[in-house]
């Protein structure tokens, strides 16, 4: 396994917990039967869609990380913001993938989403007052007003939700959990758009 992936796996039952949620808040809003995961990664969410039925297309821009989805042969390698992807699917998501990206970034890879889907776009990301988000140097999402602002130029016909995916894991989570349940409520943003 790639150091990716071993990152990646680092801590089981954060991950099972994590991926169990996601997957769990993201079901009822799936529409159609095809799915693109954008940024799959080792394709966690992807094998509980397919669990469901769902007709799963992986793309990623890591070779290592698709290596792992050895269930699938429906995979794409490529840099999402900067290549080309081709085709339709009835639902494309992504999964803590946006919170990494620049503004610009975060643009191309929304209109492309649209580009891509027949019906619906859903995409989960951290909120980024949650004390998790900060731990993570490659997010670049600044406040969730800027990152609204931009999606919203794409997809205005969003609807927002939010959901607390929170794993009690160390003492200073559970130092943490009184402040952040009382103020926050929740720790992920669900954004399910209509195209």
């Amino acid at each position: 396994m790639s150091n990716f992936g071993a990152e990646y796996f680092k801590d089981k039952k954060i991950i099972s917990h994590e991926v169990l949620e996601e997957v769990a808040q993201v079901l009822p809003h799936i529409k159609g039967k095809t799915v693109l995961d954008v940024a799959c990664g080792t394709g966690r969410h992807g094998y509980l869609l397919e669990f469901y039925r769902y007709d799963v297309t992986y793309l990623d821009i890591s070779r290592d990380a698709l290596d792992q989805v050895w269930w699938s042969d429906k995979k794409i390698l490529v840099d999402f913001v900067n290549g080309r992807v081709e085709g339709k699917w009835d639902t494309v998501l992504s999964f803590h993938f946006l919170e990494h990206l620049s503004n610009y970034e975060l643009a191309v890879a929304l209109r492309k989403m649209h580009n891509l889907a027949r019906y619906r776009v859903i995409n989960v990301i951290p909120h980024p007052k949650h004390s998790e988000f900060k731990n993570d140097p490659t997010h670049k999402m600044t406040s969730l007003r800027t990152f609204l602002n931009i999606y919203r130029v794409e997809f205005p016909n969003t609807k927002i939700l939010f959901f607390d995916n929170r794993w009690l894991n160390d003492w200073y989570t559970w130092l943490r959990a009184p402040y952040e349940w009382t103020v926050l409520k929740f720790t992920d943003v669900l954004l399910v758009s209509e195209v």
